[in-house]
């Protein structure tokens, strides 16, 4: 089990803080849900719409005050938009937050808790409706006759509520509205716990991967991301910082090129493994998670990429949960996973009766390890 600890991460002292528990109730698929002795490296298998994308989404979801925004991040990466669009009635306002509930029962609490090691590093994040018509006006720029009406029937607009709270520290309530001028909502702390999300559905912008290496730069730890890149891509000698129609980006410098060029300009697979190592390193002492690791690289690099993020997981003390549909991807952990079983996790995710909601079944390292030596099927 990892312990607290000091490590010097972007030049700033910080302690390191695992998740070893996570408890959540009536969010997304989940109805009731615990998952314990997590570890630094959580790998999260099972089929498709077993609950592999919101157990990830209860964990980036809590890490921060600004939830809300996150809900319409999340949106995004699902494919259902990101736009925020005026209601036009109660029921198109609590539309926006109702998939956040267990079969949309917005009657009951979400409650999502990351147990923290050592305990002063437990969030909890809860979300719920409340009817607030002494201080919530409809959240729209035109109000309709219809909606006016609506209002003095109910005696106001039931207002959804996030609540995030870190042991230790005051909880921050958060009351999102919807204007015209987007949503808005006043915090009292910009409270948030180092956490990053990697998924096809969404990649990392040229902007915010040149802010991260510019940072790791300015401390010295640029270098590592460099030799990770040039592992798994040997024509690599060097990155930079570097600007392309005016947008400042990370470039490469490469072997027989007269010419640096924008990452994002020689491959997918190139642009996606600088942006997991970047986001590595620059949340150390943090979380990082990883949907579909699969995507975008050839299986012949996948042994070394899994030797890479382990590398760099140790180094920046950064825990990873990673989700995968591929048996390759899988067998390509047998040579870190060998001498570091302890340091592994294998979730499977699974579906059960339509009320009950999806689980999750949390195995050990060493069983992984036996199930990729002897081939057997664990997704």
């Amino acid at each position: 089990m990892c312990t607290q600890s000091q490590t010097k991460a972007n030049g700033i002292e910080r302690d390191y803080v695992m998740i070893e528990k996570i408890n959540i109730s009536n969010f997304r698929c989940f109805k009731s849900l615990e998952v314990s002795d997590l570890k630094k490296i959580n790998l999260i298998v099972g089929e498709n719409s077993s609950g592999k994308s919101a157990f990830l989404e209860s964990i980036f979801l809590s890490s921060t005050v600004m939830a809300p925004n996150i809900v319409f991040q999340m949106r995004g990466i699902r494919k259902m938009g990101n736009q925020l669009v005026l209601p036009v009635d109660i029921q198109s306002y609590q539309g926006l937050w109702d998939d956040l509930f267990f079969n949309f029962q917005h009657d009951k609490r979400v409650s999502i808790k990351m147990h923290g090691n050592p305990n002063s590093e437990t969030r909890i994040l809860s979300i719920l409706y409340a009817q607030s018509a002494a201080t919530q006006e409809l959240p729209f720029d035109k109000q309709t006759s219809s909606g006016a009406i609506a209002q003095q029937q109910l005696g106001g607009i039931p207002q959804v509520e996030f609540t995030w709270k870190r042991t230790g520290f005051p909880e921050v309530v958060t009351k999102p509205r919807i204007l015209n001028t987007g949503l808005q909502y006043d915090v009292s702390r910009n409270d948030f716990f180092p956490c990053a999300w990697f998924t096809p559905g969404a990649g990392e912008t040229p902007e915010e991967n040149a802010k991260r290496f510019s940072e790791l730069d300015k401390v010295g730890s640029a270098d590592v991301i460099v030799k990770a890149l040039h592992k798994e891509f040997s024509d690599i000698k060097g990155l930079s910082i570097d600007y392309h129609a005016g947008i400042p980006m990370v470039f490469a410098e490469l072997e027989e090129r007269n010419r640096k060029l924008p990452v994002p300009l020689i491959s997918d697979g190139v642009n996606r493994l600088l942006g997991i190592c970047l986001g590595i390193a620059y949340y150390a002492n943090g979380t990082v998670l990883i949907d579909q690791l699969e995507d975008g690289f050839h299986h012949k690099l996948l042994p070394s990429i899994w030797n890479s993020i382990y590398s760099l997981a140790q180094e920046f003390n950064v825990q990873m949960f990673i989700s995968t549909h591929s048996g390759e991807c899988i067998r390509a952990m047998q040579t870190v996973l060998k001498a570091h079983e302890d340091d592994f996790r294998l979730l499977r995710a699974f579906r059960k009766e339509p009320d009950s909601g999806c689980g999750i079944d949390s195995l050990t390292g060493k069983y992984l390890e036996s199930a990729v030596e002897q081939d057997f099927e664990v997704r």
